[in-house]
């Protein structure tokens, strides 16, 4: 019998980011899969708690930032991870740090894709795109919503 699948999924903690979890985890019991359900951070501790909306987290004592925003990170995965799962935390740019991690042994990568539809993507592109274009391995893009 040859290796143990692995899973990476991708998580932003919006809606279509929990379907991807989802979807990923049914493909992983189905199929045997390890899965690590990762969130990619901005790499500033100061950018980070910006885009989580915690300004406190700036107002926090002098050289405690970065523990804070570790420790923010840590439980916001945390609530998204289930028993079994291997939470993970990266940073910087979401198609590239998925992309490295990616190729360190896995065997798909399960994202979200947010709809906003063919014409934004062409202007805005999106994280699911990039990785699409970027990945060494195989990547399963899990619809926003269901198509009727």
């Amino acid at each position: 019998m040859g290796a143990r699948s692995r899973y990476l999924v991708a998580t932003d903690f919006s809606p279509a980011s929990r379907r991807a979890v989802a979807a990923a985890r049914a493909l992983a019991r189905d199929t045997g899969a390890a899965l690590t359900v990762a969130h990619v951070r901005p790499t500033s501790d100061v950018r980070a708690a910006v885009t989580e909306e915690r300004g406190d987290l700036l107002r926090s004592p002098a050289g405690t930032l970065r523990a804070r925003v570790a420790e923010h990170y840590a439980r916001r995965l945390g609530a998204v991870a289930a028993p079994g799962e291997r939470p993970l935390i990266l940073a910087g740019k979401p198609e590239l740090a998925l992309c490295k991690e990616a190729s360190r042994g896995y065997t798909l990568i399960v994202i979200g894709n947010r709809g906003h539809g063919a014409v934004s993507s062409l202007f805005l592109g999106s994280v699911a795109q990039r990785v699409l274009a970027r990945s060494p391995i195989p990547v399963l893009v899990v619809p926003s919503r269901r198509r009727r």
